[in-house]
């Protein structure tokens, strides 16, 4: 049956074993979470969402605050963590505090903030009786450079401290998959945007240059026509992702991009197309942290989704855009 995103039709409809389960969504009110935490609460699972809500006030999930349960705490914290845990079944595990930039010249940063706490997050989620554990990992990075589509079988090349840090996160899941029995699957992402995308960290191009030119800046682009990136928009990322849910039993890695490849030359001409106020641009050389190319071969998971087509880019940047005037006229100052 040929589905696109958006209808109510999913894999496991016509099992007669599918039931609402109990998911905690780690970092749920962030970009990639709070999208992924819509997708879950239309397909009627009980949500928790681990986050810093410092106001008791959400950044994205203020229109699901009746639908979800909500739990301030920080990641850091075993007790936090413990407490989160309890009566849940399965994980998504969307924390991290770095980025490529960031951890270039201090790699350090990634064991301490990232790798030393989510291992353990895994102890104390083997404890707890968690059936399975979702990873987020980094296909526009754990690969390092390519000169064609990868798939899983593709040997990870990671050349930023980043991509090291999301492939040793991987080993681990794996190590404790082996160890303990407890099913994981892990997601290598390619470059998602959209919508709720935060502007003020350099962790995705269309974001940042929408808030540049917003705030009547000129966009900084960093390399040519042989940069290429392989841009997902983000609720074709929750989509897929929610295949963890109907296989609570098996692992896996799989690939989450659209295959193909866009050079930031291409993107910015589809800025000009969609952008409907004058701006400027600089082009720089590629920095160092950046890769030069990934697009990502996502067969394997697509084979649960049979007619699954991805939103089309300069559609899906158009709305980002719409969203973006009306979200942050007055962060320019930030």
């Amino acid at each position: 049956m040929a589905q696109t995103y958006g209808t109510p039709f999913y894999e496991t409809d016509q099992m007669s074993d599918w039931k609402p389960m109990n998911v905690l969504v780690l970092g749920g009110d962030g970009f990639l979470g709070s999208h992924l935490v819509d997708r879950l609460v239309d397909m009627g699972h009980r949500v928790t969402v681990f986050d810093r809500f410092p106001y008791r006030t959400t950044r994205n999930l203020e229109h699901l605050r009746e639908k979800i349960r909500l739990i301030n705490g920080e990641f850091a914290n075993r007790q936090d963590l413990t407490d989160s845990l309890d009566g849940q079944e399965i994980v998504f595990h969307f924390i991290c505090t770095t980025n490529p930039a960031e951890s270039w010249n201090d790699p350090l940063i990634e064991v301490e903030e990232n790798i030393r706490p989510t291992l353990t997050f895994f102890e104390i989620a083997v404890r707890q009786g968690i059936k399975k554990i979702v990873f987020p990992s980094s296909g526009g990075t754990v690969y390092g450079p390519q000169d064609s589509a990868v798939d899983e079988l593709s040997t990870p090349k990671p050349m930023s401290p980043y991509g090291i840090a999301k492939l040793t996160i991987e080993h681990f899941l794996q190590y404790f998959h082996s160890r303990y029995g407890i099913s994981v699957d892990i997601y290598r992402i390619g470059n998602p945007f959209g919508p709720r995308q935060p502007v003020f960290r350099p962790q995705g191009v269309i974001a940042v240059w929408m808030h540049a030119i917003l705030c009547g800046t000129p966009i900084h682009i960093y390399g040519d026509h042989t940069t290429l990136r392989d841009y997902i928009y983000v609720r074709d990322v929750a989509h897929l992702m929610t295949h963890s849910m109907h296989h609570l039993t098996s692992s896996d890695i799989y690939n989450l991009g659209t295959g193909q490849g866009t050079s930031v030359l291409q993107l910015l001409d589809i800025f000009n197309k969609v952008i409907d106020i004058p701006f400027d641009y600089q082009l720089h050389d590629r920095r160092p942290s950046d890769n030069a190319s990934i697009v990502l071969n996502s067969s394997r998971l697509l084979n649960f989704y049979p007619g699954f087509k991805f939103h089309r880019l300069e559609d899906q940047i158009a709305e980002t855009w719409t969203y973006f005037k009306t979200a942050f006229q007055t962060t320019c100052s930030a």
